[in-house]
């Protein structure tokens, strides 16, 4: 059995972390209070990994908290919290407490104060989150068996798991998460609580769930947690949108080429391999409407799946220049502009891999394309509306888009014809 020593874990709390957290120990101690580094921070340091954020749990008031440090926030306050800043850094400090009442199946209506540590650790989630190390001591506190755990990569809730997701139904889908976050198993009866508690987990904000969704697909192992998401049938609690009608089995692993990429590549590619091709637009749009997504990320990763299936469905001519000029990077100028065109080819280049399970034989040409800076955009053209009017002063009005439209399919085909010469001689012949 691991024993790791405690000496070892609090060195390994990068500066100015460390100074910070020593200093706030300090400030506790000399308060006639205790202070314990607890959650996720201790369990990361046991993994060897550097963590996030830090969190305490100490034993004095809310109230008197305020009053020691010299910049607080009070952002938990009802239930004992207080964020302590230090320059551009922050640390949320909470209150030993114990939870009553869980009402909502997410929050304790009350919570009471004045409770010990052993009573604050019976509280938490699962036992790899509920050791406490204290700094100043030096000791490691393991009530739960958390050690033990960690060691099996583990994921088990302190006591009875039903009871632990009754009061908290974001729990199971946290549990979910850091199998893929973490590379752990659910212990068999958390697993089968999962499946116990989902009208609870139903009652949980889609803005909580979709918080945890992103962290699953911007994991190590993202498949972990997206099959769990299947198999307890969690995104359908909040969204009406038929998930996995796709060919899941046969896409999933491609996640694998797409550890390094963007999040929203993540997400496009979560939507070519869940949703059906015909449907993928619609069901989508439910998708990130009801999951409270930004504008910006359903825009961001709809263009990308638009384009991967048009690149797809015209790889023929992807294989000449007009071809690449006219799918693929008119297109993306169009989305993007210039300035982030190649970052976006590259992501649909990775698309295309973890897609097809091959490797997309066009970039090269794309990007011996683009460095030639071709016309891809109206804009780029020797001609514009004005010119037009002036020189076909009875063209009607509706009809010098649809002109100008043509003129750049022309230039997309033969970069060469952007001359104003020989578009305005295009534009002769088609009246």
């Amino acid at each position: 059995m691991m024993n790791p020593d405690p000496n070892k874990l609090i060195s390994q709390i990068p500066s100015p972390f460390l100074e910070d957290l020593l200093e706030i120990s300090n400030t506790i101690r000399n308060h006639e209070g205790e202070a314990y580094l607890v959650g996720g921070s201790v369990r990361d340091l046991i993994l060897n990994k550097i963590p996030h954020e830090y969190d305490l749990a100490v034993s004095i008031s809310p109230e008197k908290m305020q009053k020691i440090f010299k910049r607080t926030v009070p952002t938990g306050i009802k239930h004992g919290t207080i964020t302590v800043l230090f320059q551009d850094r922050s640390y949320e400090l909470t209150t030993f407490r114990k939870d009553e009442d869980y009402i909502d199946g997410r929050r304790p209506e009350t919570v009471q104060f004045g409770v010990s540590l052993s009573e604050d650790l019976k509280r938490r989630d699962f036992t790899m989150n509920a050791l406490a190390l204290d700094l100043q001591e030096k000791t490691l506190v393991d009530e739960h068996s958390g050690l033990e755990d960690i060691q099996n990569s583990l994921i088990r809730t302190i006591g009875n798991p039903v009871s632990r997701f009754t009061e908290d139904g974001l729990r199971p889908v946290r549990a979910i998460r850091f199998v893929s976050t973490l590379g752990f198993t659910i212990h068999p009866e958390t697993a089968e609580a999962i499946e116990t508690c989902r009208p609870i987990t139903a009652k949980v904000s889609p803005e909580r769930i979709h918080d945890e969704f992103l962290k699953i697909l911007k994991s190590k192992n993202p498949i972990g947690g997206l099959d769990l998401l299947k198999k307890y049938k969690v995104l359908e609690l909040i969204s009406k949108t038929k998930f996995y009608s796709g060919d899941w089995e046969k896409h999933k692993n491609g996640f694998s080429k797409l550890l390094q990429s963007s999040e929203r590549s993540k997400i496009a590619y979560f939507l070519v391999s869940c949703f059906s091709e015909q449907n993928w637009f619609s069901d989508s749009t439910v998708f990130f409407k009801e999951l409270r997504f930004s504008n910006q990320r359903t825009k961001d990763s709809q263009f990308l799946v638009k384009t991967l299936y048009s690149i797809i469905q015209n790889r023929e001519e992807l294989k000449t220049f007009p071809g690449l000029r006219t799918h693929l990077l008119h297109p993306i100028a169009q989305y993007t502009g210039k300035k982030e065109f190649w970052d976006c080819c590259i992501e649909l280049s990775i698309l295309w891999a973890a897609f097809l399970n091959e490797e997309a034989f066009w970039l090269a040409g794309a990007e011996q394309e683009w460095k030639k800076d071709p016309p891809l955009l109206l804009s780029d053209l020797t001609i514009d509306g004005n010119l037009v009017r002036e020189k076909f002063p009875e063209l009607p009005a509706p009809k010098l888009g649809e002109v100008l439209r043509s003129s750049l399919l022309a230039v997309l085909q033969d970069p060469n014809l952007n001359s104003k010469e020989l578009l305005l001689d295009l534009i002769r012949k088609s009246l």
